[in-house]
């Protein structure tokens, strides 16, 4: 069945309507009950899994194939904008709303690409499944298992997180959140300061310390991006915390880091420092299969009439985890658009045909063949 690029839009906007900030569990219900609707005349097997740990429902459907290895296509559903704070507007070829990028633009074209293969009537070559999580934003703290496990029974995973124009992503940082606590001793600051121990200046001095771990060069970074600490102006700061956020180009140099920070020791031993936290995200490598992938995707392109440019990214996505257990991964094949995570959050609404032809061709590749060139 053929559609434009508007017929996409109106089913699109039908998701974004629905406000759907992580752990909004109500609003992700109704989100992934209008999913599974569209889904279900499709002839899947449909998987609802609860939601746990404050987190919405995830959602997984099974298209059964032919013997070749298959393909994941993941999205998330959860979006980062308080509600009400992207207005729902058109403005000539931009469409803005909530998520409607980042990247419920990207889900909805994974389901339009399997509605189109199954409704022209043809023969998947192998199995797809298609993953909606509700939890990326943060990390994908109870999805990352399950999507781990569902790459692992595919030769391929294809991510339709948004890009800025014709491109995919072949590369994505680490990350890893980290959070510091300085526990001192309280003591009045006029008549007992002597007797106090401030975590508050221990952290102080850490964060100095930690600012020597950024390295440039190697695309390292160590962010302190929140501070915490102490309780009144006149007390001596019995605890403190800051929490760290850090990208690394290299899993190596993510490791490296990790093992500097569990080693930090207060230059006051009357205080004590507690780190928590570990890597979030293993990098998603530019391996000789995601170059593969990236040419395939690029041959498609050029056949709907647009050239395909490769990217790389500081930030992570669900492909970072698919990566990490050795499948073949190409990202950023999601809708057009540009200011994600700000009110600004739109979608180009001409080039969502092209998309969606681009993914169509995509699955039906990589459910017959593995990216190295092998059958199964």
């Amino acid at each position: 069945m053929k559609t434009d690029s508007e017929d996409i839009l109106s089913g699109l906007l039908r998701w974004v309507e629905i406000d759907t900030p992580t752990g909004s569990v109500e609003t992700i219900s109704s989100l992934v009950d209008l999913i599974a609707s569209e889904l279900a005349p499709l002839g899947c097997e449909i998987e609802r899994i609860p939601g746990r740990d404050g987190m919405g429902d995830h959602l997984v459907a099974r298209f059964s194939g032919g013997d070749g290895p298959g393909v994941l296509v993941t999205s998330h559903i959860d979006t980062v904008c308080a509600p009400g704070t992207v207005e729902i507007r058109r403005d000539g070829d931009r469409q803005y709303g909530p998520g409607i990028a980042d990247m419920k633009g990207g889900g909805y074209l994974a389901l339009c690409a399997m509605r189109d293969i199954v409704e022209s009537g043809t023969a998947l070559p192998g199995p797809v499944t298609l993953i909606y999580n509700s939890d990326e934003e943060i990390g994908s703290p109870t999805s990352h298992g399950l999507i781990q496990a569902e790459a692992r029974k595919h030769g391929a995973a294809l991510i339709p997180e948004p890009a800025r124009g014709d491109e995919a992503i072949t590369f994505r940082k680490g990350r890893a959140k980290y959070t510091l606590d300085f526990h001192g001793r309280e003591s009045h600051a006029g008549s007992a300061f002597a007797d106090g121990r401030s975590a508050i200046l221990e952290m102080a001095r850490t964060i100095g310390r930690l600012e020597s771990l950024t390295d440039l060069e190697t695309e390292t970074t160590v962010n302190v991006g929140r501070v915490r600490g102490g309780t009144e102006p006149n007390v001596v700061a019995g605890h403190a915390a800051c929490d760290i956020d850090v990208r690394f180009a290299d899993d190596t140099l993510g490791q490296a880091v990790e093992t500097r920070l569990r080693g930090l020791t207060a230059t006051d031993p009357d205080v004590t420092i507690t780190l928590s936290g570990e890597i979030e995200k293993p990098c998603l490598a530019r391996t000789p299969a995601t170059l593969a992938m990236f040419t395939r995707a690029a041959e498609i392109n050029a056949g709907l009439g647009a050239p395909m440019i490769e990217t790389r990214s500081g930030g992570g996505s669900d492909g970072n985890f698919t990566c990490a257990v050795g499948v073949p991964t190409l990202d950023g094949l999601g809708a057009v658009g540009n200011d994600w995570h700000s009110p600004q959050e739109h979608i180009l609404v001409s080039p969502l045909a092209r998309r969606k032809a681009l993914l169509r061709d995509l699955i039906l590749t990589y459910a017959a063949m593995r990216p190295t060139g092998e059958p199964r």
